[in-house]
């Protein structure tokens, strides 16, 4: 089955792309989130033990790239959201939290997207971008309310809701073009995707 492999393949190219995308000024330095936006549009047309596997790569990526592990200090999670970085950098191994973080989040929030794959199979696109949007925001209050606790206080400026809703809606933006070339390779690599016993062939038969 070559769709997971190049699946897998393309997961890994968005964390290269990623270094690439400015954030938004004049939104609060909004960021297109490629990884795991790309990951929440493969957790519908992959079975669950590939997008477990999925959320693994995710998630320690994410935690690779964007966990300062040469840093002792915390810095203002509200200041790290607005200055343009990405969800949630600063979680440092505190308290429990850290390293492996993102990887639990991803398949839980993965898991979320499993359960309504049966919707997906009607081939209609406000569903999944709509998930897609459900889910990234999701992530980013649950990874916000992580640094919060860490920091002992909840602390919720106007900037930071600001800053996750353009980040949402920079993620449902860019999921129909994700959709578009996951459902190209799956027609590519006459993959079938199986809801619950319902049949969905990507060649049209």
């Amino acid at each position: 089955m070559i769709f997971y492999p190049v699946t897998i393949l393309l997961l890994l190219l968005t964390f290269v792309v990623q270094e690439f995308i400015p954030g938004l000024s004049m939104a609060h330095y909004a960021t297109l989130l490629l990884p795991p936006v790309f990951f929440f549009a493969s957790a519908v047309a992959v079975p669950f033990p590939m997008m477990l596997f999925m959320a693994f790569i995710t998630g320690f990526m994410w935690d690779a790239r964007y966990l300062p592990g040469a840093s002792n200090t915390i810095k203002s999670a509200s200041d790290s959201l607005i200055s343009g970085s990405l969800a949630a950098p600063e979680l440092m191994s505190v308290g429990g939290f850290g390293f492996g973080v993102s990887i639990i989040l991803f398949a839980f929030l993965g898991t979320f997207l499993q359960g309504v794959r049966p919707l997906f199979k009607r081939g209609r696109l406000e569903l999944p971008v709509l998930l897609v949007g459900v889910t990234t925001f999701l992530w980013l209050l649950l990874e916000y309310l992580m640094m919060t606790f860490l920091r002992g206080s909840l602390h919720f400026p106007a900037a930071i809701w600001s800053k996750m809703v353009t980040d949402t809606l920079l993620a449902m933006l860019a999921s129909p073009l994700l959709f578009l070339l996951l459902y190209s390779l799956a027609g590519l690599s006459r993959y079938e995707i199986k809801y619950d016993g319902l049949r969905y062939s990507f060649d049209g038969r």
